[in-house]
């Protein structure tokens, strides 16, 4: 597969699919997408042996007292900028880095910092083992509007969405703001981490379980949102590959209007509230530039509540998904 060319209809409305529901048997993704099972069944192989799709799972990282999820902008010289990106693509804290336009050498990753000294350290020194990239915005995400693993391909009809989401495990209606993770469930969310499809009896096998305790385990996880499972797919596959990160200064009063609002949107793949002078982060993915022009008029246009924003078009992407252990070095 060539990794420019959009997916065939079917195959754009199997990774939604998957988006929707990344642990979908093939039997009811066919019934649902009204495809025979065996040919679902060869297709979704295809597109996980391919690299296309990977379906994994990510920590809710407060939620779990893991630390925090900073995004990072930095600026590197252009004679650099490969090595940076490859050192930042090697590390287990950093599940994303991306380059972006608004001039050379500018990119945004994702870094996780597990304790507050790191935190600290990241804020006022930059990226360990990085002199050659400088921190011009660190932002500490304070909520999710939106994740990753919310967003998929809109090819999906809102019935057949409905019913993809029936054999979600669904979350408890009272959650506790901290949960602490077990030995066990680090087991059990890092085997998903690698693979959000694997089976309870393979799980269980390699855990050393019983199939209906890898079950309970794995719905613990779900039903607490300690893990949200997440298919990983490049959007201009699925015919988005116009992607942007617009920075936004929200009035205090309306952060959470616009957030709720962004989240809603089906060209939005992730929003959150976050330190800084630009309080809303946003990330859009589009079938073209004009489409970027009329979201940014027409839809950020009708906030009263929007002070200011800042636009920058994804030129390319490194790095995309979450990793296992991730911590700070």
């Amino acid at each position: 597969m060539n990794e420019s060319d959009n997916l065939e209809w079917i195959d754009q409305r199997i990774v939604a699919a998957l988006q929707v529901n990344p642990r979908a048997g093939v039997a009811e993704m066919g019934r649902i997408l009204g495809e025979h099972e065996r040919s679902v069944a060869r297709r979704v192989q295809r597109l996980l042996a391919a690299g296309v799709v990977h379906c994994t799972a990510e920590y809710d990282m407060l939620r779990c007292g893991l630390g925090h999820a900073v995004q990072v902008r930095l600026k590197t010289r252009r004679d650099c900028l490969e090595a940076v990106t490859g050192a930042l693509a090697k590390r287990t804290d950093v599940p994303n880095v991306a380059a972006v336009s608004g001039g050379s050498g500018l990119l945004w990753c994702v870094v996780l910092a597990p304790s507050q000294p790191l935190l600290h350290s990241l804020m006022a020194e930059g990226i360990p083992g990085l002199p050659d990239a400088d921190v011009l915005d660190a932002h500490i995400t304070l909520r999710h509007f939106k994740t990753e693993a919310q967003w998929h391909a809109p090819v999906l009809t809102e019935e057949e969405e409905t019913r993809l989401r029936a054999s979600i495990v669904q979350p408890l209606p009272s959650l506790a703001d901290r949960y602490e993770l077990t030995p066990t469930d680090q087991l059990v969310a890092e085997s998903l981490i690698g693979d959000a499809r694997i089976s309870l009896t393979d799980l269980a096998r390699e855990l050393g379980f019983s199939t209906a305790t890898a079950g309970r385990r794995v719905a613990a996880l779900l039903e607490r949102r300690v893990l949200h499972l997440r298919t990983v797919v490049d959007p201009a596959r699925v015919g988005r590959p116009v992607e942007a990160r617009v920075r936004l200064k929200v009035h205090p009063a309306g952060i959470e209007t616009v957030g709720e609002s962004l989240a809603a949107c089906p060209d939005v793949r992730f929003c959150a509230a976050v330190t800084g002078r630009h309080n809303l982060l946003a990330d859009v993915c589009l079938e073209h530039e004009t489409h970027l022009y009329g979201f940014l008029t027409d839809r950020l246009g009708s906030f009263p509540h929007i002070l200011d924003l800042d636009t920058e078009i994804v030129t390319h992407t490194y790095k995309r998904g979450p990793v296992l252990n991730g911590v700070l070095q």
